[in-house]
C-alpha cells in the first residue's frame, strides 16, 4: 500500500526513503514502532520455549523480508540510500530481535538437552539468565524506536543516516564486545 511493490519506480521508492522530516506525530509513530518490535522480540523469545524452532523460523522470515527489501530498491539504484534508511534504527533494532532469538533459543536448548537437571529445572535456570538479557532488549527497543520515529525522520539524507548507523552499530559493539567481555 505503500509504494514499496515489485515494479515501483525508482521515484516511488526514493519517496519512501526521504521527504518525512515535516511529519506531525512522530512521537505516536515511534510508540507504534516500539510496539511492533516489541512484538517481534517477545515472540522470537517466547517461541524458544519449544526447542527453538520456531523462533529460528520467525528469524529467517525477517532475515528474508529485509532480503526482499534490499532486492527491490537494489533494483532501482538505491542500494546506499536504503542501507542508510535502515541503519539508523536498524543497528540497534536488529541487535535486540537477534538478542531476542538468542535468548529464546538459548532457553530451547537447555529444555531439549537438560542435562542432569529436569527439564523445568532447566528452563528455568536459563530463564534466569534469559530474562537479564530481555530486559537489555527492551531498552534496545526503545533507543530504537526513538531513532526510527525521529532520527531516521529528521535527518533526510543518506550521509547524515549512515553516520548515525555507523555510530550506533560502533556504540553496540563496543558495549557487547568490548566491555561485555570484561564481565566473564
Amino acid at each position: 500500500g505503500d509504494g514499496r511493490v515489485p515494479g515501483a519506480s525508482a521515484e516511488t521508492l526514493r519517496g519512501t526513503l526521504f521527504g518525512n522530516s515535516g511529519q506531525n506525530g512522530l512521537g505516536v509513530f515511534a510508540a507504534y514502532l516500539f510496539s511492533n518490535n516489541a512484538g517481534v522480540s517477545i515472540m522470537a523469545f517466547a517461541l524458544g520455549f519449544a526447542f527453538g524452532i520456531p523462533t529460528l523460523l520467525l528469524l529467517v522470515q525477517n532475515t528474508a523480508m529485509l532480503g526482499a527489501m534490499l532486492w527491490l530498491y537494489h533494483g532501482a539504484g538505491l542500494t546506499i540510500d536504503l542501507i542508510g534508511w535502515l541503519s539508523v534504527h536498524g543497528t540497534t533494532e536488529l541487535f535486540a530481535i537477534l538478542l531476542a532469538g538468542g535468548a529464546g533459543l538459548h532457553i530451547g536448548r537447555s529444555m531439549a538437552f537438560p542435562g542432569n537437571r529436569s527439564v523445568l529445572a532447566a528452563a528455568s535456570e536459563s530463564g534466569r539468565r534469559a530474562a537479564q538479557v530481555m530486559a537489555g532488549v527492551v531498552l534496545m527497543l526503545i533507543v530504537a524506536a526513538g531513532l526510527e520515529g525521529f532520527a531516521r525522520q529528521l535527518v533526510d539524507n543518506t550521509p547524515g543516516r549512515l553516520a548515525i548507523g555507523g555510530f550506533m552499530l560502533a556504540g553496540w559493539c563496543a558495549y557487547f564486545f568490548a566491555f561485555g567481555l570484561r564481565r566473564r
